[in-house]
């Protein structure tokens, strides 16, 4: 079985379990009134059909599952990374550790310094003003307000 099929499936099955979370035990809400309910379901439909992408390129290409293109310390740093952020989400807020959440990636996978630093400030600010600003979710500010 290819990585990629393994790993659709595994999507497949996250989303599932969002979407049915999210449409039968939380309230779906409207557009215009989102309730507990409409991110999570929508996210896991979203999630669904790039699942659904990933698995029918899985099939049509038939790669084979190979570990010697995995690198342990890539994972292991983006795992730590995962578990840092976390752990210090209250403590330095939302803008700046997902700032440097995305730095980090990006720089794992060996992309310059500048078009690190700008994805990642540029990740990190529409975020915020997609759910502090439009959506009107709270944040953790952390110590420099944002």
């Amino acid at each position: 079985m290819s990585r990629d099929l393994i790993s659709g499936l595994f999507w497949l099955a996250i989303a599932i379990f969002f979407s049915i979370e999210g449409l039968i035990h939380l309230k779906l809400g409207a557009v215009r009134q989102p309730g507990p309910g409409f991110f999570p379901f929508w996210g896991g439909v979203v999630l669904g059909l790039l699942s659904l992408v990933l698995l029918l390129n899985s099939l049509k290409n038939r790669d084979r599952l190979s570990l010697s293109g995995l690198k342990s310390s890539k994972f292991l740093l983006a795992t730590g990374a995962i578990l840092a952020y976390l752990l210090l989400l209250e403590t330095l807020g939302f803008v700046t550790i997902t700032f440097l959440f995305l730095f980090l990636l990006l720089r794992l996978e060996y992309k310059g310094w500048v078009f690190s630093a700008v994805s990642a400030l540029g990740g990190a600010v529409s975020s915020y003003a997609l759910f502090q600003l439009w959506l009107k979710t709270q944040l953790p500010a952390g110590p420099f307000g944002f």
